[in-house]
């Protein structure tokens, strides 16, 4: 790093498979991956006067605001993915520096390339709405969708106009919406005609908690265009 000497660092890495992350076998790999991880990094950028660039998620708050969560709410998970990014937000946080700690929720764009890459909810539900005759999609879990080409460029209007260094909620404007919600605004702009009907996340038991309420909410950053908006570039 001393050799190279770059004057931005962005660390895109992250161990994201929420329910593995529950074994204790697999949690010091996330561990690793999303606390010691930033740390390295961060201590790095901050040693040769680079900025650094984490993201981050909603996963980090436990989920119970239903008036959503601003950049100075203290995290408080309630899962195990959850426990290491707070963990590595903590770590950046502690070696200060000129770092933006970025927060994600929902995020939808290109699929991405690599061998542990997911499918995002948007290709999965268009992807379902083809193949069955009707829909199941669990109507909680409110989040703040993100388009990842506008994440891309409010990460880069950041350090090209010199932000303050600090936590940042990078969201599509439209407010918090359940998985349900979300994909009926995705099946409005494909026409999509399935049928679907709103369950309970009990109806898809799963080993880990995720967040009822965890939208976040953009109070320092230039708003982002509308999700509506985005979705329809996306899908176009």
């Amino acid at each position: 790093m001393n050799d190279l000497r770059p004057d931005v660092i962005i660390n895109t890495a992250a161990y994201n498979l929420v329910e593995k992350v529950e074994d204790p076998n697999i949690y010091p790999i996330a561990l690793a991956v999303n606390a010691t991880g930033p740390r390295n990094l961060a201590e790095a950028a901050k040693s040769i006067g680079a900025k650094f660039v984490h993201y981050s998620t909603d996963y980090v708050f436990a989920g119970n605001k239903p008036e959503g969560y601003v950049e100075t709410d203290e995290p408080d998970p309630i899962s195990k993915y959850g426990e290491t990014k707070a963990l590595g937000e903590k770590a950046v946080r502690e070696t200060g520096g000129d770092y933006y700690l970025c927060r994600l929720s929902k995020i939808f764009g290109q699929p991405g390339v690599g061998e542990g890459s997911k499918v995002s909810f948007v290709a999965l539900m268009l992807r379902l709405a083809g193949e069955k005759p009707e829909l199941k999609i669990v109507d909680e879990e409110v989040g703040t969708p993100g388009y990842t080409k506008d994440i891309a460029e409010a990460t880069l209007k950041m350090i090209v106009d010199k932000f303050e260094p600090g936590i940042y909620h990078l969201v599509n404007a439209g407010g918090g919406v359940t998985w349900y919600e979300f994909a009926n605004e995705i099946f409005a702009i494909k026409n999509v005609i399935t049928p679907r009907r709103p369950i309970p996340s009990s109806e898809f038991p799963k080993a880990y908690k995720s967040p009822k309420f965890a939208e976040l909410r953009n109070t320092k950053f230039p708003p982002l265009r509308s999700r509506t908006e985005a979705l329809r570039e996306f899908l176009s």
